[in-house]
């Protein structure tokens, strides 16, 4: 990247981990271009999904974006302190509580509108290939324009085109497993759910693989239902009244039948295959000059983690510092840094893809290490209350 002529950065894709990027260069850099495609026709042309949850490293990047400041604020309804991540039975009994260290759920259209604050995207742009020269690189579209700039960065998800250009060896899983998602308005008369999920994501363990995740978001709850493939394509045949049934079947809980029964089609996303990147233990990134990714495009995984977006915007963090301060690092340090956060994420959403769906032993031995866990938090609770006791003893 020049650093005495003005630096054109060229971002396809008007996702999250995109906007984060090019917010974050904006607002330190006056003498910084930069052009944002996005091949969806208009900002409202796609469903944008309900929330995603933020941990620290994710909402220590969006904290350091000044349009987003009063979107998290505390006092902001777009997001919601979490306390607990809480694994239940198919009969609504608490299995075991994690500390969820106050990770927060924030609308994600709402943070994507506050995202494009200022961001003159251009929308309706599919990107097609890419070509590099000595002094730049060269982004064609499908409508047969083309735009010239110093560096470029796929931001274009997990089916990136401009992944598959720059690293066409490079695969997506199929992990055969089906999800659909809806919502459903808080209701006083599914006790359990309501108490289970105050503060709280449940997740609900059922029959031969099949999970629902509940979590509460103002005045309603989302929900998501996934469970492994039996049938090749299943998710083409999937209706309301297969839910239902899936409902009946696979948790035979009245509570969560009510739940799925009570959600209005029209909230409904899915369903979907769930897609994700193998666990590479070498970088794949062919240390390019000009051509980059960020976020899904480098290191597509499953939700089941909550830390694709995270990942992203971390991602988004250190290249912005990277372009601002190219003196500092070179690109292969950034990308050496993103494949090693990137690719343990993915790791980790993958193992917790397999747990969650486990069958037959598998599901049975889960099941037993939660129990041990939890029995052996209890009995350390135990031991320790006499030194409690002993330490607010007075002298």
């Amino acid at each position: 990247m020049s650093t005495d002529s003005t630096t054109v950065v060229i971002i396809i894709g008007g996702g999250l981990g995109g906007l984060a990027l090019a917010q974050l260069l904006l607002q330190n850099s006056s003498s910084i271009k930069v052009l944002v495609f996005e091949r969806d026709k208009d900002e409202n042309s796609r469903e944008q999904g309900y929330c995603i949850g933020l941990d620290s490293m994710g909402l220590d990047v969006l904290t350091q974006i000044r349009v987003l400041d009063n979107l998290l604020r505390d006092e902001s309804d777009a997001v919601y302190t979490l306390s607990f991540f809480r694994l239940v039975n198919k009969y609504l009994q608490k299995i075991i509580d994690f500390n969820a260290k106050d990770n927060k759920l924030v609308d994600r259209e709402d943070l994507r509108q506050a995202l494009l604050t200022n961001i003159d995207v251009q929308w309706n742009k599919r990107f097609i290939s890419y070509k590099i020269d000595d002094d730049g690189v060269e982004a064609y579209f499908e409508d047969g324009t083309s735009v010239r700039g110093t560096i470029l960065i796929g931001c274009d998800g997990t089916k990136s085109i401009v992944r598959t250009q720059l690293i066409p060896e490079f695969q997506r899983n199929d992990l055969r497993i089906i999800n659909i998602g809806g919502t459903a308005e808080q209701n006083a008369s599914l006790k359990k759910i309501q108490e289970l999920t105050k503060q709280s994501l449940v997740r609900v363990f059922g029959k031969q693989g099949h999970t629902l995740l509940i979590l509460p978001y103002r005045q309603s709850w989302i929900w998501a239902l996934s469970w492994p493939e039996k049938e090749t394509h299943e998710e083409t045949n999937i209706t309301s009244l297969t839910i239902i049934e899936k409902a009946r079947q696979y948790f035979n809980n009245d509570e969560i039948i009510r739940l799925i029964e009570s959600s209005s089609p029209s909230t409904c996303i899915g369903p979907y295959r769930l897609y994700s990147a193998a666990c590479l233990r070498q970088n794949p990134f062919p240390n390019n000059s000009r051509v980059t990714l960020l976020g899904d495009a480098a290191h597509p995984m499953t939700t089941h983690a909550g830390k694709g977006a995270n990942t992203a915007f971390a991602d988004a963090f250190d290249l912005a510092n990277l372009i601002l301060n190219p003196s500092s690092s070179t690109l292969s340090e950034y990308e050496q840094k993103m494949f090693k956060r990137g690719f343990t994420a993915v790791q980790m959403s993958l193992f917790s893809t397999n747990m969650i769906h486990s069958i037959g032993w598998r599901a049975s031995f889960r099941n037993c290490i939660f129990f041990i866990m939890r029995y052996t938090r209890v009995l350390i609770n135990l031991i320790s209350i006499p030194f409690r006791f002993y330490k607010k003893k007075p002298d």
